[in-house]
């Protein structure tokens, strides 16, 4: 099934030369051997760095966005070293290859594993817009891999799901490692670079919780009032009702009565 979605797509890339400028630019040709996907992925987490200045509790994960899609590609050229897997061109003669014949094995794919990284970082940075960016642009990189020739489906498949992954499962750690970097990189003298004038410095330790409201004055008052009452009600002796106190004073007097001589015979 891999190699004949492959073939598909060749197929159609045979016919679609109004495409090839931009899938080989998009790929690898704009600003050779970057390709203008990877650009696109970088300009969106520039982007998310830049909004996260407001939220400085969100700067340790888009931090972790950029380590993340580093690790990811160092990640997929290790595996693909390992996993000698061959391109598709060497395999299937006669394939439409738009691009020079790279050397090297494809799987998983190194670019996909940048950009899938990318978009599980952003994830965590709960950029949901740029997110979402991320994965269109993700996407269009896969098939844009597949489309020159020099990807299976397979390759840019695992490649995203690798990149996701890395960048879901290991970024607990990495918050537990990077928020007080950012801690102390927002007290220092680039504070300026993790928060934005007017808005609060990054907290020493990550929150997962929403801040606790601290009550306002009237609740406050009111609280205050409530305990004043609670208090009074305890150490204030309750008033003896005037029934007891008349039963008191005749017991008392039939009890004198009793004792005096003049009644004793």
């Amino acid at each position: 099934m891999d190699r004949r979605w492959y073939l598909d797509v060749n197929k159609f890339a045979r016919t679609s030369g109004w495409a090839h400028g931009f899938m080989t630019a998009y790929y690898e040709r704009l600003a050779s051997p970057v390709g203008a996907g990877l650009l696109v992925l970088v300009l969106l987490v520039g982007a998310a760095w830049w909004s996260a200045r407001r939220q400085p509790q969100r700067m340790a994960a888009v931090m972790w966005t950029a380590l993340a899609a580093l690790a990811a590609f160092g990640l997929s050229e290790a595996l693909a070293q390992v996993l000698a897997d061959r391109r598709p061109y060497a395999a299937i003669k006669g394939a439409e290859v738009l691009l020079n014949r790279a050397t090297g094995y494809a799987f998983p794919s190194a670019r996909a594993g940048l950009a899938g990284a990318v978009v599980g970082g952003l994830l965590m940075a709960r950029r949901w817009r740029l997110a979402g960016l991320a994965a269109l642009a993700a996407l269009l990189l896969a098939l844009a891999g597949v489309y020159v020739g020099v990807d299976y489906p397979s390759d840019v498949g695992a490649g995203l799901a690798l990149g996701v992954v890395l960048a879901i499962a290991l970024w607990p750690l990495s918050a537990w490692l990077l928020v007080p970097v950012v801690a102390r990189l927002g007290a220092g003298p680039l504070g300026r670079l993790v928060a934005a004038r007017g808005s609060e410095r990054p907290a020493a330790r990550f929150e997962l919780e929403r801040p606790v409201r601290l009550p306002d004055a009237k609740a406050m008052e009111a609280l205050r009032a409530a305990s004043e009452a609670a208090r009074h009600a305890i150490y204030t002796p309750a008033p003896t009702p005037p029934s007891l106190i008349q039963t008191k004073t005749t017991g008392r007097a039939e009890d004198m009565a009793e004792d005096s001589p003049a009644t004793n015979p």
